[in-house]
């Protein structure tokens, strides 16, 4: 069983404490123990939270959970929408075409948080994993070369100490382990407040799409869940009272499409909350890491949030497992936070003018913008680039611009023949000498599959998590996996 009910004790010491039993946390424990990396994670909170903000998955993310088998999962359980789409009323101002994304997914999953996690909950079960919930942090103390944690168990307050190697940080906006390690969590709120609800409703609106209808009113974000059940984020003023059915109609009445006749027939949950834009100083400080919103929170606008923490696990737990087993350097553990706080530095960018341009009130402003994004939603190239950085397929580590030849850094998309789960690939044009490159490959003590992709000008070696690590002329493939044992150690 997944789930803890006191009947077992964290151990004493293990490589990798993980802080938080979340989407984060379960998608890292997940990768760790396909990897084998031994690991135990904590959590305070009984089961997945109920009432959860998040409710979408993006391609990227998709792909990285197909690699520890639960994307099908997931799949089945959501509903997959074709795009992202702004809209006045009803009319369309804008849309996304995520259906023309290069990848498996290419879609918008909508389904809630509280499903994902039971979800990636039981796939830690399968796999013989364990979280320990009931459990909370209580300090971390750096003890070179690792961490010691105390934990206490919420229900009976016993204390126990945890020596670890490393401490990784998915413990949220509050985050313990970050704050234990002197990390500083720098930014501000911002100055609007929103409410989330989930609500049955009949209406003939746009269906299998994210739609953002902007409004004098203010911004009402609807999307349909699994089953009955719609979910609406929607700007309210800072003195608005928790929202009724009433309430909730009138909103709809207000924002929504006239033509779509929605009538809320229950509500299911409301909340209002204000909107947080904070990163960490850094996501990497001695034995210390921080995934997830533990390391950057920001504006619910264009659902970023819960698949860059998924995005931060995948990123660091093949560097842990290859700093553990001797395959990597320690300095590996740096490239997580130069390339992951570097990408949630422009994430936080591009989710604040999300975040403005929908929360505009301006008559003339707002006027304005609508112009524009029609503009813009004739141009093929816009909405082909939005869709990919809303799908974080367009994420690159090395400067490159996702392009159709990956470079360094790149985002590599699935290939038959590329590993199963996570590990190392060598994808080769079709005229390259695979047999030189399978044979040179077995040499090594680093398992790496080989496939082929005709489109390719040029051989790439890709990391376990999907971006180039190099590229080689298509006549010197076969150096790729000796030169891996030197970029690992560099």
């Amino acid at each position: 069983m997944t789930s803890d009910t006191g009947t077992r004790r964290p151990p004493s010491s293990t490589d990798v404490l993980v802080a938080g039993g979340g989407p984060t946390g379960l998608a890292l424990s997940l990768a760790l123990t396909r990897l084998g990396v031994d690991h135990v994670v904590v959590e305070r909170q009984q089961g997945p939270a109920p009432n959860s903000r998040a409710a979408a998955l993006h391609a990227r993310t998709l792909e990285s959970l197909a690699a520890v088998g639960v994307a099908d999962a997931l799949v089945a359980a959501g509903r997959p929408g074709r795009a992202f789409a702004a809209r006045d009323g009803d009319r369309v101002l804008l849309q996304t075409p995520f259906d023309e994304l290069d990848t498996p997914y290419p879609f918008v999953l909508a389904i809630p948080q509280e499903t994902t996690e039971r979800i990636l909950d039981a796939k830690v079960a399968e796999v013989g994993g364990h979280v320990y919930r009931g459990w909370s942090v209580l300090d971390v103390d750096e003890q070179y070369p690792g961490a010691t944690a105390l934990i206490t168990e919420d229900a009976t307050g016993e204390i126990r100490a945890i020596r670890a190697k490393y401490v990784v940080g998915c413990d949220g906006l509050h985050s313990v382990v970050r704050e234990r390690a002197g990390i500083e969590f720098e930014g501000h709120d911002r100055p609007h407040n929103f409410a989330l609800i989930e609500f049955v409703m009949d209406w003939e609106g746009p269906e299998g799409e994210i739609s953002f209808f902007f409004s004098p009113a203010g911004l009402a974000a609807i999307s349909h869940l699994p089953g009955p059940l719609y979910r609406m984020v929607a700007l309210v003023e800072d003195d608005t009272p928790v929202p009724d059915l009433a309430a909730v109609q009138e909103m709809l009445d207000a924002r929504g499409p006239a033509a779509a006749g929605a009538q809320v027939r229950s509500l299911e949950m409301v909340s209002i909350w204000r909107v947080r834009h904070r990163l960490a100083s850094t996501f990497h400080k001695g034995p210390v890491l921080l995934v997830g919103d533990a390391a950057h929170v920001h504006s619910p606008v264009g659902a970023q949030g819960l698949n860059t923490g998924i995005q931060d696990a995948f990123n660091l737990a093949w560097k842990l497992a290859a700093v553990l087993d001797g395959t990597a350097g320690p300095a590996l553990l740096d490239t997580y936070d130069a390339e992951r706080r570097t990408m949630a530095q422009g994430l936080l960018a591009f989710t604040a003018q999300l975040h403005d341009v929908s929360t505009m009130s301006n008559p003339d402003s707002i006027e304005l913008r609508n112009k524009m994004l029609a503009v813009l939603g004739e141009l093929p190239e816009f909405s082909g680039w939005l869709a990919r950085r809303l799908a974080q397929l367009a994420v690159t580590y090395g400067g490159g611009d996702g392009g159709p030849a990956p470079a360094v850094g790149d985002r590599m998309p699935p290939r038959p023949g590329m590993a199963d789960g996570i590990g190392w690939s060598i994808v080769l044009p079709s005229h390259g000498d695979a047999v030189a490159v399978k044979e040179n490959a077995e040499r090594g003590d680093i398992p790496i599959a080989v496939a082929v992709d005709p489109d390719l000008p040029h051989a790439v070696l890709v990391r376990p998590d999907g971006h180039v690590a190099l590229t080689a002329a298509t006549e010197e493939a076969a150096t790729l996996p000796a030169r891996l044992v030197e970029w690992l150690h560099r």
